[in-house]
């Protein structure tokens, strides 16, 4: 066969496929087609990230406003507390120390009955002393008075120590109704001078019968005393 024959033919064929610039051509096309579409998928998934930022930080904010709220409601409360912690330390100091007061005064008035039986005898042996003539020239008497006045002293010093007090050195004091008890009163022309030979003052003791006795700061037994007349 001859090869020009056959090459004519295959010119033909070639002249009618169609050349590949066109082809790399449709596809620039296709890619600048595609890429405004990645472009705009980007700017959504931008738009999507602050979003959710955004609401973020609000939720952020949204917190923080409600812990400083709760923060500031805590500190009231607190300083609520505190008030009450104070108030109810005043309480108990002030129960503590009326407790104490009570406690005091019942262990006053648990011993007011025995130690008034007790003033009595201290009274009789004073009459007793009062009662014996000075210069006393009896050995045996001496010794029985001295043996008396020990028992007295005696007794008198117990209940000091039970916080007792006599009220003593009353004569020329001015007479007090709170811690005295007038027996009799006399005209002051009529009441005899004091021991530095001026006269009494109305209103002022001049004569004590019965001496009076203090337990703590009430009076257990007012002073019985003579009085010279108020004017």
């Amino acid at each position: 066969m001859n090869p020009r024959a056959i090459a004519s033919p295959l010119r033909s064929l070639r002249s009618s496929i169609p050349l590949r610039p066109p082809m790399v051509a449709g596809r620039v096309t296709l890619n600048r087609l595609a890429r405004p579409y990645s472009e705009s998928a980007g700017g959504k998934k931008e738009e999507s990230f602050h979003a959710e930022e955004d609401k973020r930080i609000t939720e952020l904010e949204n917190a923080k406003k409600e812990s400083d709220k709760r923060a500031k409601d805590l500190e009231e409360q607190l300083k609520d507390l505190k008030k009450e912690v104070q108030y109810a330390r005043a309480d108990y100091q002030t129960a503590i120390r009326r407790a104490e007061e009570e406690r005091k005064k019942a262990s006053d008035f648990a011993i007011a009955g025995f130690a008034r039986a007790l003033l009595g005898t201290v009274d009789v042996l004073q009459k007793a002393l009062k009662s014996v003539p000075q210069p006393i020239d009896n050995t045996h008497l001496q010794q029985l008075f001295d043996g008396v006045g020990l028992t007295q002293s005696t007794m008198i010093k117990t209940l000091e120590s039970h916080g007792m007090k006599r009220l003593e050195n009353l004569k020329g004091e001015v007479f007090d109704p709170n811690l005295h008890e007038a027996e009799f009163m006399i005209p002051k022309e009529a009441a005899p001078p004091k021991k530095d030979g001026t006269p009494h003052n109305p209103g002022e003791i001049m004569e004590v019968n019965s001496e009076g006795w203090m337990i703590g700061n009430r009076v257990l037994r007012p002073a019985k005393v003579g009085v010279v007349q108020p004017e």
